[in-house]
């Protein structure tokens, strides 16, 4: 039982982190479109808003344009989604429609710098690993 709790805990823990890094774009992204005016706390209502606006959304307008558009209404339904979160972007920062469009697209600009720096960061062991000759005592040849 003490077990579970733990593990419970664990992954709420991760959820939030994960939930605060995921916010810093939006709210770096927040500060260049509304002059400043942006909080972190705002980012993160922003974000946790906008991904349960855009689900519901997505999967709402999946089912109801369904009957008309066959296949297509996924696709559909994530662009009426996208406009939802729009929504919340111009309501939370106060901002005009394409501004909170700005956000957005710069937001994504952001999280994909920072994926890539994590990632070339991530790789710096595995390329001194491959680099390092055999039989000089680190790790093993690959």
């Amino acid at each position: 039982m003490l077990i579970g709790f733990i593990a419970l805990a664990v992954i709420l823990a991760a959820l939030l982190i994960m939930w605060a890094i995921v916010s810093i774009p939006v709210y770096l992204a927040a500060k260049a479109f509304t002059g400043g005016r942006a909080s972190l706390t705002g980012a993160m209502a922003a974000t946790l808003l906008g991904a349960l606006v855009y689900s519901f959304v997505a999967w709402i307008g999946a089912i109801l344009f369904w009957a008309i558009f066959g296949a297509g209404s996924q696709l559909l339904g994530s662009v009426v989604a996208f406009l939802a979160l729009l929504w919340v972007y111009k309501s939370v920062f106060r901002v005009g429609w394409l501004q909170a469009f700005g956000v957005a697209v710069l937001a994504v600009v952001i999280m994909t710098v920072i994926m890539v720096l994590i990632g070339a960061i991530a790789a710096i062991p595995v390329l001194v690993l491959r680099a390092t000759p055999p039989g000089s005592g680190w790790g093993v040849p690959l």
